[in-house]
């Protein structure tokens, strides 16, 4: 699998890309001009090329010999290939998670000279920007010295039996900087909740018939179809649905309170709202605790290099 699709070029929109006899050619559109244009990479300018374990998480679990639950990884091979040109260097990326894809990768190394290293670190979440300022702090080994073993059928293997993940100083900060901007967005997303429905208690709710279930849960399905993907994605603190649920009420009595100026609102409407909060709290946190289940942080060391 070619990586550079997932990588964000500033002057190049990937397409697709192949290798020929003389080197690796990329298709796509030049994203000044418009225009599609193909790159090549000759096989002379590639120096070096390093080959470390890429273990991909799945969704199922499995359970250890004393019972504990623990996240299960499909195994690969990450290839980076050190690219230099007219002074610059840069890094392309490729997966291979089959033991016939990876003797064609090894066939095309030794077919093309080039100096091969190995490294027992985790490449899977690593960014090119991570190998253009880390890259030369990895330990390795010639490929010739260490070998390469990769099994013959995919299998499957729990948290316990992984290598090490390589993530350098760049890593933290970029994700640092990832949750900074999700944190914000989904503060704004709160904003909207709030006002949004402060305006349903003060202009709607009090026009409700009491006995109509649908307004109710029409509210609620709403309300939760916009706080939970806030939750699937961000490592929030474990009262943090207990403070959305008082984020919700206080929105609705507050608009309740202040609908109360412009038309009566007898107790059966606060009664009923009082309700509903407590039916949302229930659904509510409970999909949160489930979030916080399903996304349970890997608990594998790291190395900077």
């Amino acid at each position: 699998m070619d990586l550079q699709k997932y990588e964000h070029d500033p002057v190049f929109i990937f397409h697709k890309s192949w290798w020929t006899d003389e080197g690796y050619v990329q298709r796509g559109l030049d994203r000044e001009t418009n225009e599609k244009i193909e790159r090549l990479v000759p096989f002379s300018d590639i120096k070096e090329v390093l080959i470390g374990p890429a273990w991909i998480r799945m969704h199922a679990r499995s359970r250890d010999s004393s019972g504990k639950k623990k996240n299960l990884y499909r195994q690969g091979l990450r290839l980076v290939f050190r690219v230099e040109s007219n002074g610059d260097i840069t890094y392309l990326s490729f997966l291979s998670e089959t033991k016939k894809d990876v003797d064609s990768w090894i066939q095309r190394i030794h077919t093309h000279a080039i100096p091969a290293y190995v490294t027992d670190l985790d490449l899977h979440e690593a960014k090119r920007k991570d190998f253009d300022l880390h890259y030369e702090t990895i330990i390795r080994q010639p490929l010739h010295e260490a070998g390469l073993d990769f099994p013959e059928l995919i299998d499957l293997k729990n948290e316990e039996f992984a290598p090490p993940q390589w993530k350098p100083d760049s890593f933290f900060k970029r994700k640092e900087r990832e949750e900074a901007r999700s944190k914000s967005r989904m503060k704004k997303i709160r904003l909207v909740i709030f006002i949004g429905t402060f305006l349903v208690a003060l202009v709607w709710i009090p026009h409700w018939p009491l006995d109509d279930d649908m307004n109710v849960m029409f509210l609620m399905l709403g309300i939760l179809a916009l706080l939970f993907p806030t939750y699937l994605h961000n490592a929030w603190k474990p009262v943090q649905s207990l403070l959305d649920t008082v984020m919700v009420g206080a929105a609705l009595f507050a608009g309740l309170t202040t609908a109360n100026l412009y038309t009566p609102i007898t107790a059966a409407y606060y009664s009923t709202t009082w309700t509903t909060l407590l039916i949302f709290a229930v659904f509510h946190n409970g999909a949160f605790f489930l979030s916080r289940f399903r996304n349970k942080k890997d608990i594998r060391p790291t190395r900077k290099r």
